[in-house]
């Protein structure tokens, strides 16, 4: 099998958690910095906007669908900021 093989043969769940081990050190604290800060922004928001723990979770439950077939998209998304760091 020959590295395009490779590459095409796996998920973007499989593609992103390579992509952490094998990238620079400084380049993954960097983007999970910044992916961490704007889910602190946004549960802020929620909490400003009223919204309570219970309905997130409720949400959470009543869109999982939606919320797994959009992790691959974050995967792909945020292994490209890393790959595209220089550490």
């Amino acid at each position: 099998m020959d590295i395009f093989d490779e590459m095409f043969s796996k998920s973007p769940e499989e593609k992103f958690f390579e992509t952490l081990r094998h990238a620079p050190l400084g380049a993954v604290e960097k983007c999970l910095r910044a992916f961490i800060s704007e889910h602190i922004a946004m549960l802020e928001l929620l909490e400003q906007k009223g919204v309570s723990e219970d309905e997130l979770e409720l949400y959470k439950m009543e869109n999982d669908f939606l919320i797994q077939e959009r992790l691959n998209d974050y995967y792909i998304e945020l292994g490209a900021k890393i790959l595209g760091q220089e550490g």
